[in-house]
Formats: C-alpha cells, sequence, structure tokens
C-alpha cells in the first residue's frame, strides 16, 4: 500500500482498513512519523518566518509611548501592548493585557516584574528584573536602547531563531518517539488478544498521529487556541490504537 493510500485512510481514522494492513518494516513506520513531523515543522516554521517579517518593530518602539526599563522596575503609563515575536513563538505583553495571546509562550511585563509561561498556564509569581543577564555597564534601557539593540544584533537574532526552529522540530520527533513507544508498550496485553505485535501497535500509533498533527498546524496556522489540546492531542492517538486493535480482535 502506497504511502498517500497510508495518510489518507490514518487522516479520516479509517481503522477497519487500517486493521487489514500488513505488518511493515519498524522504519517505514519511522520514515512517515519523520516526514509528518517535519513537513508540519517545515509548513510552520515558513509561516512564523513569514508573520515576523512583516512586523515593524522599529516603528513600535518609535511610536510607542516611552518607557525605561531597569533592575528596579518598568516604568511605563501607555496603553496595555501587545507585541508577538511568531519566530519564537512568543508574545509579550506590556501593561494588563486581557487579549489571549496566539502563539505557545507568553511574557508579561509589569512595573515590579515579569512572568513568563506557556499560553494559558501563566505561573502566578513575579520574576524581578533584576534577575535578568542583560545588567552590566547598563543600568537601564529605553526605547531607543532596544531598538538599537535589534538593529545591532538582527543577523544574530536570525541565527537563533533558525536554530530555535530546528531543535523545535528535532524535539517534537524525539518527542513522538517516545510517546509512540509508551503507547505501544502498554498496548501489548490488549493487542495480544488480537496477536498484535508491538510492531504493528508501533505502527498504529505513528499512524494515528496523522490527524493531530494536521489539526495541529491548521491551528497554529489559523492561530486559534484550544485548551489542553496537547492532552487531546495524544489521546486522539491512543484511541486510534485502540480501535484499530478492537477492529482487528473482532473479524478474527
Amino acid at each position: 500500500m502506497g504511502i498517500v493510500e497510508q495518510f489518507q485512510q490514518s487522516l479520516f481514522f479509517q481503522w477497519k482498513e487500517i486493521g487489514k494492513w500488513k505488518a511493515q518494516s519498524i522504519w517505514k513506520s519511522f520514515f512517515y512519523l519523520l516526514c509528518l513531523v517535519l513537513l508540519s515543522s517545515l509548513i510552520l516554521s515558513f509561516s512564523s518566518f513569514s508573520k515576523t517579517s512583516k512586523l515593524d518593530y522599529e516603528a513600535l518602539l518609535t511610536e510607542m509611548e516611552p518607557f525605561v526599563l531597569s533592575e528596579k522596575g518598568l516604568d511605563y503609563t501607555g496603553e496595555p501592548l501587545i507585541v508577538p515575536i511568531p519566530v519564537f513563538d512568543t508574545t509579550v505583553m506590556i501593561g494588563k493585557v486581557t487579549q489571549r495571546a496566539t502563539t505557545d509562550y507568553v511574557v508579561t511585563l509589569q512595573g515590579d516584574g515579569f512572568k513568563f509561561g506557556k499560553n494559558g498556564l501563566m505561573s502566578p509569581n513575579i520574576t524581578s528584573y533584576s534577575r535578568l543577564p542583560i545588567w552590566g555597564s547598563k543600568q537601564e534601557y529605553t526605547n531607543a536602547d532596544v531598538l538599537k539593540l535589534l538593529q545591532e544584533n538582527e543577523s544574530q537574532l536570525k541565527q537563533v531563531a533558525f536554530f530555535y526552529q530546528y531543535m523545535k522540530a528535532f524535539l517534537q520527533v524525539m518527542i513522538s518517539i517516545v510517546f509512540i513507544s509508551i503507547i505501544a508498550l502498554v498496548s501489548i496485553p490488549f493487542g495480544r488478544g488480537a496477536s498484535v505485535s508491538y510492531r504493528r501497535l508501533w505502527m498504529f500509533g505513528a499512524y494515528g498521529m496523522t490527524l493531530p498533527i494536521v489539526i495541529k498546524t491548521i491551528l497554529k496556522l489559523t492561530g486559534f487556541f484550544i485548551p489542553y489540546f496537547g492532552m487531546m492531542y495524544w489521546f486522539a492517538v491512543i484511541i486510534f490504537v485502540f480501535l484499530t486493535v478492537n477492529t482487528i480482535k473482532r473479524s478474527a
């Protein structure tokens, strides 16, 4: 069976058809998973770089209300501000912003300190600005200082962004392999009743990631946020494996 047909059946959760698949090399399943994750990562990376390139940070820093950032705190009296940095999956929020960010991570800058956390799971603790590794000969930063730093380190920031995207894709592959291996391992007792080997369980887990990854990619591209999607992501893979093995068991 071709990889395109396997993709289609996996995407639409056609577990009755998938249960008829013959056992294949675990390397073919791994190659499919690798292509799936890397393609999603490539699309999202291209989108994040494209979105970032369209943002005019120079105009933002020039036109926004003046601020002074020091070890003691942030002096800013302007309106609450949202500064997205898509290439790093981060949104910087200044002041009491009520709008939800569309990136994975959020940094909130307040008068007495800052918070950093996962979108929707922010830590209640505030970290002092004095703990930032930016203090030395420079005791405070203004709009002009931040703009100068961005201009002077533009090429380095691009390199860091590319490295970040590369590491994010690598970690996604590794996390997927680990979780699929665990799902296949704990499914062995259930699969034994249908004479399904660990290799086939791993295969089902790899192809079961098709729909969750497609949905995740679409959500990232559109900026739509679903609470606890990470939990639902892996729960969908478990359901996929369970339904496929159950189909094999019933047809035996």
